[in-house]
């Protein structure tokens, strides 16, 4: 999307906006923008999983209209985030990976292994847990051959993991061929995503987000050149994806097709966003989170449904309605704090399979291969999710 020029001052040019980094050479935008959108995923799933399950009890079989309308409203703002909230994690993931999908497949294997491998895991672990919880609402493996099904094709909230490891696999193998041709195919293949026969939208997701984690791994310098020209363009950009996730949806297009709209606005929005907010006093914070998505994300959901076990904590009136507001906000950072709290007590009690690809022990005189090593494998999946 062309975006416009930037504004000159009075009587001399406005200096280009510089992309704050971090000491170790990496933009700290990224992280702070990983950080928000991992927090944009638990709050959604705060909302459409949890919220008008803890109204409802407090209101019995009819929802009074103040506390329906909170939660018509909270639905409207996340599912309106759709379009900004994993399609800019991807570009963002993509974007880490840009190095990778052009070195020799000995050095880059990791980047399929580590993602798969830690899917897998947790495709049990939580398959376990949720055949027993069955309160929050969500695609669960049945029995084993869903389960295997899950290992050809995701179909549960861990969907972002597989398609980690698939996509990086697929950039691999078209890094060779030139990038706008890549995306325009990969841009019609995300349009045409909802013909797919199947009512699994998780499964319809892995189809539609390659384009996006494409452009991050495949265009990382487009990626980067827009984030500062969008962060002096954020105003508009968002008037502009407000319009078109109101307008958009009355048109009569698909889902995917919508979305893909959306998100080519979405995108530099976030980005831009992204770069505003690391210059803030939030970015600390946020950066801090981005560089733990890993743990949150594979945490969060057993956790949401550990929750709705709890009184419910909202009302009925006026001051229900105020707590409805205020909820998937609490949640979240409930939710966030516990996972990273319960990464940090697995990994002290040397849990660390749970969140990392073993390596093999390297045997004596065999020498590491270039490029390899560094960053363990957490850090690896960590960066890229």
């Amino acid at each position: 999307m062309p975006l416009p020029p930037p504004t000159a001052g009075a009587g001399r040019e406005t200096a280009p906006r510089a992309l704050p980094p971090r000491p170790e050479g990496r933009l700290l935008w990224v992280d702070v923008a990983k950080g928000a959108c991992i927090l944009l995923v638990v709050l959604h799933h705060a909302v459409v999983k949890d919220l008008p399950l803890q109204a409802a009890p407090a209101l019995g079989s009819a929802m009074e209209p103040a506390l329906g309308s909170v939660v018509d409203a909270w639905l409207w703002v996340t599912m309106a985030l759709k379009p900004v909230r994993m399609p800019l994690f991807f570009v963002l993931s993509g974007l880490v990976a840009s190095g990778a999908v052009r070195r020799p497949w000995v050095q880059a294997r990791r980047r399929v292994l580590s993602p798969y491998y830690l899917y897998v895991v947790w495709l049990v672990l939580q398959g376990a847990f949720f055949s027993v919880e069955r309160l929050l609402p969500m695609n669960r493996t049945q029995d084993l051959g869903e389960l295997v099904a899950d290992l050809v094709l995701a179909s549960t909230g861990l969907w972002f993991l597989y398609a980690l490891a698939v996509y990086f696999a697929l950039a691999r193998l078209l890094a060779g061929l030139p990038v706008l041709p890549v995306l325009a195919v990969s841009a019609v293949v995300s349009a045409c995503a909802g013909l797919l026969p199947t009512d699994d939208w998780n499964r319809v997701s892995v189809v539609f987000h390659f384009t996006f984690f494409a452009l991050g791994a495949l265009a990382p310098e487009l990626v980067r050149r827009w984030a500062g020209p969008a962060s002096r363009a954020t105003r508009p950009l968002g008037l502009v994806y407000l319009a078109l996730v109101v307008v958009l949806p009355l048109l009569g297009l698909s889902r995917t097709t919508v979305m893909l709209l959306a998100g080519l606005v979405g995108v530099p929005l976030g980005l831009g966003a992204s770069v505003l907010l690391a210059e803030g006093r939030a970015a600390a914070g946020l950066a801090w989170v981005g560089r733990r998505t890993l743990p949150i994300y594979v945490l969060h959901a057993p956790l949401l449904a550990l929750a709705l076990h709890l009184p419910s904590p909202i009302g009925t009136g006026r001051l229900g309605a105020i707590e409805a507001a205020a909820y998937p906000v609490l949640l979240t950072a409930v939710a966030v704090t516990a996972a990273l709290a319960l990464h940090a007590l697995l990994r002290r009690v040397g849990a660390d399979m749970l969140f990392e690809l073993p390596r093999r022990p390297v045997r004596a005189g065999r020498a590491r291969v270039p490029g390899t090593g560094g960053a363990g494998p957490q850090a690896t999946v960590a960066a890229s999710s």
